[in-house]
């Protein structure tokens, strides 16, 4: 009983990337609960000594997420979630370097718009120790489609005290861009993700609990962004991460301290480096606020190129930011307050970058509000 209190404490954040999070328990949810989130992502405009063309105005996105999960019976578990985004504002198109050494960057108008919304149904089956899981995933937006579907397991070894989990996944999307003709983009074009992972969860004591794991990736196909101007990329790009988790509850201070560490890697030559620190603390029974920081470190794509290559002396470049070197900070406040069957959940995030290779680096800010009804 001692490892199933401790796990109620320490659960939260338990995931890794690839397939979906660790499941641990081995029994179906108590209690049926509806969630609703709404959250608004902003980036920040671009600095105008970078603009070279367009608009300065950057992402502004809005998005509604609804979830509802069940226990059917004594064994088995169903969630149904959904969401739905909309965004406006302009992105990168190609970046040259001026006569006085800096880059610039030209950027599409401020007229994109687009939504996407998408739906997945899980379905968990839990045995006396440990569970199996699948989930199906379609997701739409007017230029992009994908169709997904997981499987991911746990076991739980006789002490109670270790956990395996291991998991797929595999992705097909279409893509279809908008403008085609007029900017000489490519018609339509597929592209293929498999994944997997596989962890072990140990509980060390009565307060402590560490994870860690490995997963893969591949993803196959047309990898270039179609709305950059001169970006061409590998049809191929693998992946590897590392990621190790440990939670410490401390009993006296009502406080649960989470530390994560993450290692990517990938043959495009792209490797981070990613670590975070959370305090989930309880300043009463109805009150719990977890800040947060996150530090980030990317070196750039064996390919990346500040200035767009347009004479393709090269067969792969691209002025990409996501693919430069640079270096992350972020920082985050969170606050849960329940009510009943009720909890409010307040949550805001500053986000900044560093970097001297990529002007299109960006900055944002996120706040998020959502409700949960247990029933």
């Amino acid at each position: 009983m001692a490892c199933k209190r401790l796990l109620a404490l320490t659960t939260s954040a338990l995931a890794l990337p690839g397939v979906g999070g660790i499941a641990i328990a081995d029994t179906p949810p108590a209690d049926r609960v509806l969630s609703y989130r709404v959250s608004n992502y902003q980036e920040d405009d671009l600095a105008a000594s970078a603009l070279l063309a367009g608009s300065a105005e950057r992402y502004d996105i809005d998005i509604h997420q609804l979830r509802f999960s069940s226990a059917i019976g004594s064994d088995y578990s169903i969630a149904l979630e959904s969401s739905y985004e909309s965004m406006s504002g302009a992105s990168p198109w190609y970046t040259i370097q001026a006569v006085n050494g800096e880059t610039q960057v030209a950027m599409s108008g401020a007229t994109i718009y687009e939504k996407r919304q998408d739906v997945t149904a899980s379905l968990r089956r839990y045995f006396s120790a440990g569970n199996l899981g699948v989930s199906f995933t379609v997701s739409d937006e007017n230029d992009y489609k994908a169709n997904s579907a997981a499987v991911d397991g746990s076991y739980t070894f006789a002490n109670q005290a270790t956990t395996l989990s291991a998991g797929i996944a595999h992705s097909d999307d279409t893509l279809t861009p908008t403008d085609a003709e007029k900017f000489n983009r490519i018609l339509g074009a597929e592209k293929t993700t498999t994944s997997a992972f596989v962890s072990v969860t140990q509980i060390l004591n009565q307060f402590s609990i560490f994870q860690t794991g490995i997963s893969s990736a591949r993803a196959a196909g047309f990898l270039t962004d179609p709305y950059k101007l001169a970006d061409r990329r590998p049809e191929r790009r693998d992946q590897f991460t590392w990621t190790s988790s440990w939670r410490r509850y401390f009993r006296d201070q009502r406080a649960a301290f989470h530390a994560d560490y993450r290692l990517y890697d990938d043959d495009f030559g792209v490797r981070s480096h990613t670590l975070e620190f959370a305090l989930h603390k309880t300043l009463r029974r109805s009150l719990t606020v977890v800040p947060n920081v996150r530090l980030y470190r990317q070196t750039a794509a064996e390919f990346f190129t500040p200035a767009t290559d347009f004479v393709q002396a090269q067969p792969f470049n691209s002025s990409d930011y996501r693919l430069s070197d640079y270096d992350a900070v972020s920082a985050g406040l969170r606050l849960n307050y329940t009510i009943g069957d009720y909890t409010l959940m307040l949550s805001g995030e500053r986000y900044q970058t560093t970097g001297t290779s990529a002007p299109a680096l960006i900055d944002f800010t996120r706040l998020t509000a959502g409700l949960d009804f247990s029933f």
